[in-house]
């Protein structure tokens, strides 16, 4: 049969196009091969050295597959600054939140890697991170995480337990510094704008803050917490008995709840039954904080905090409660 000039005319094209690619591979091969000297092959990755508590880690200049292996200290700093692991931990498992400081909507797409304090290391692996941040207290798995990517340790105690220069610290190992500096300029905007709201009331105004445990047990936390930290900006005074206390943490029985007593008082809970036990106790109705209906029950995944997610909850806390409470 014979053939219609238009397939021809097809056919002869087809030959064409495969004649001149033949032709450009063996009188260009270099470019058909990645050519390290083009400006768009692919080129070795930049790196810089990172001092750190376990020593020097060399890392990229600008990792694109981080995991953290911390909710409160790392994974809340580094979405602040606007860059999404790939990879965490959650928080423990008995409680109804998987991370403090960071919403589970915050964290959509993040790969849970382990739990708590214990890491799976064949997750992590198996998400082939360039970058693993950690804290000092999972020590003894460095080794192993090092085998697996560069990994630096972040050390709270070594930063005094400030979580601004916790963010100082991983800005500058990500090569964000510029933007932490932002996120801190809006956090004290938003600690100036608390402070006018308040007014006269903050020169006299003193809390308290208590946490609650099973067994009628309360405790209480040193000025290293976040939320003393917080309210030291602000100029919120705590109760002599809270600001003088040498303790990191001190648990006491809930028949001393009288020494805690305040113009305000927050009470910290992850347990709705703990919490309705504690506002039907008898010792609350002699408060002076209770009976000027200042006591507040606040959420641990927003007070228990270490990063600037956190600590814009905790504020929104303070504003709901120190100047949207007061004034209605």
């Amino acid at each position: 049969m014979k053939i219609k000039s238009p397939i021809k005319l097809l056919l002869l094209g087809i030959v064409t196009i495969v004649l001149l690619w033949v032709s450009h591979k063996y009188l260009f091969p270099q470019q058909l091969q990645g050519d390290r000297t083009s400006p768009t092959s692919q080129l070795p990755v930049a790196t810089k050295v990172v001092k750190h508590a376990l020593g020097e880690t060399r890392i990229p200049i600008k990792p694109q597959r981080i995991i953290v292996l911390n909710d409160i200290g790392l994974l809340d700093p580094v979405l602040s600054l606007g860059i999404k692991p790939i990879g965490t931990v959650s928080f423990f498992p008995e409680y109804d939140f998987l991370f403090r400081g960071v919403t589970n909507d915050e964290a959509a797409g993040i790969e849970i890697v382990g739990v708590g304090n214990q890491p799976n290391l064949e997750r992590v692996l198996m998400l082939k991170p360039d970058l693993i941040l950690m804290r000092e207290y999972q020590k003894s798995a460095y080794k192993q995480l090092s085998a697996i990517a560069p990994t630096v340790v972040v050390d709270l105690p070594g930063l005094n337990y400030s979580f601004k220069e916790n963010l100082r610290f991983i800005a500058q190992v990500l090569g964000e510094s510029e933007k932490a500096e932002q996120v801190i300029a809006q956090y004290y905007e938003r600690v100036k704008k608390l402070q006018n709201l308040i007014g006269e009331r903050l020169k006299d105004i003193e809390v308290s803050v208590i946490n609650l445990f099973e067994g009628s047990l309360i405790a209480t936390y040193s000025d290293n917490e976040t939320y003393n930290q917080v309210f030291q900006d602000i100029g919120i005074k705590l109760i002599p008995t809270l600001a003088n206390q040498k303790e990191g943490t001190l648990v006491a029985s809930i028949e001393l709840l009288n020494k805690y007593d305040a113009d305000v008082l927050f009470v910290m809970n992850d347990n709705q039954q703990l919490l309705q036990d504690f506002f039907h106790n008898p010792l609350l109705t002699t408060l002076k904080a209770a009976k000027n209906n200042q006591v507040y029950a606040v959420q641990i995944d927003r007070w228990w905090t270490f990063g600037f997610f956190g600590v814009n909850k905790l504020l929104d806390d303070l504003f709901k409660y120190l100047v949207q409470s007061y004034s209605s």
